[in-house]
């Protein structure tokens, strides 16, 4: 793992427990699933360009144009640092970070904040993608 991707896992891992909040960009007071990958991107010293013009069902095809960019990966080549898509009601309109093969860190509705937990049977039914940032 290199240090850029040690680095965003660790600032995720720091916002272990912060509240969802929908469009949330700052750990003090709540963050969504995007915004979660955009204070770890931040935190390694990335340039990311941020969009908070979504609803609560973000437009798919808008998601996965934005990670257009980076390489898909396949389902079984999960590494720390991918960035894992998932879709409901058939699109996709949930991100994570993966800590490694078979778990992630992400901002959750139903939990009400940033959790980590394994990508189990539940997450891998919904798998929409897999996004590897150049350079991982």
């Amino acid at each position: 793992m290199n240090d850029r991707i040690a680095q965003m896992i660790a600032a995720s891992r720091g916002c272990i427990g912060t509240p969802f909040h929908h469009q949330g960009r700052d750990p003090a007071n709540g963050l969504d699933c995007i915004g979660l990958l955009i204070v770890a991107a931040r935190a390694a010293g990335m340039q990311v360009q941020d969009r908070n013009d979504y609803s609560r069902r973000p437009d798919g095809i808008s998601l996965i144009a934005a990670l257009a960019e980076h390489g898909a990966v396949a389902a079984d080549e999960i590494q720390a640092g991918d960035i894992l898509v998932f879709r409901y009601d058939r699109q996709p309109q949930h991100v994570a970070l993966a800590t490694g093969a078979d778990s992630m860190i992400h901002s959750f509705a139903p939990a009400g904040k940033v959790v980590e937990t394994d990508i189990g049977p539940y997450w891998r039914r919904r798998l929409a993608g897999i996004y590897r940032l150049a350079g991982n």
